[in-house]
């Protein structure tokens, strides 16, 4: 099973969203909110960038992106959104 991380912000609906997808397709996830200002520090140290936005999500130690670029790996060119 893989791993994701998920940095994550309070009542951020494409934060839910992307955990269900995540869950869906088998993967273990650890949930790191931004609330807690190390949380924030320990990616942009890990990333060398700036959170602008979240969810931001870690699989296997590889920084992915948000909900869009999440599903896209997952579904591929059957993404509803055609990314």
């Amino acid at each position: 099973m893989s791993k994701a991380i998920v940095y994550s912000g309070p009542a951020c609906s494409w934060c839910e969203r992307v955990k269900v997808l995540l869950q869906e397709n088998d993967y273990e996830i650890e949930e790191k909110s931004i609330v807690n200002k190390g949380n924030v520090e320990e990616f942009q140290n890990k990333f060398n960038q700036t959170m602008r936005t979240v969810p931001q999500v870690v699989i296997d130690g590889e920084l992915i992106g948000g909900f869009a670029e999440v599903e896209q790996k997952m579904r591929g060119t059957s993404s509803i959104n055609k990314i």
